[in-house]
């Protein structure tokens, strides 16, 4: 008795292998996604009390955020109007430092003649 196989049927023998192991493989991959989804649906299940609070409460949340940013966005503004007053008046004082200059300087000056002065009076009170 001689069998001869040619190498097509062998090629077809070993998809055939192949193909089965494949789709045992795809068997088992499928009963641990559907197992998964099992325990997805008891966890949802077990909390819906909870979930349906929370979608309950998502319009409160969105109105407090809402009313939370427009505060916000008012407190900014006025902060905002507080610190250009504030350069404001830095920039009307040192305008005003820079028209009286002269005077502070040639009253500086003055100071400091004075102060000569009294060095030379006092030099000669010593001697």
């Amino acid at each position: 008795m001689n069998i001869q196989i040619s190498l097509l049927d062998l090629g077809i023998i070993i998809m055939g292998i192949l193909g089965i192991i494949l789709l045992g493989y795809a068997i088992i991959v499928l009963k641990n996604f559907n197992d998964s989804l099992k325990v997805v649906k008891n966890l949802i299940e077990s909390n819906e009390k909870n979930i349906q609070e929370i979608i309950d409460q998502a319009p409160d949340i969105t109105t407090n955020l809402n009313s939370l940013s427009s505060d916000i966005s008012t407190n900014v503004r006025a902060a905002q109007g507080t610190i250009n007053n504030i350069l404001g008046t830095g920039e009307i004082a040192a305008s005003q430092l820079a028209e009286h200059s002269g005077v502070i300087s040639q009253a500086l000056g003055l100071l400091h003649i004075l102060q000569k002065a009294r060095d030379v009076f006092t030099g000669f009170i010593k001697k």
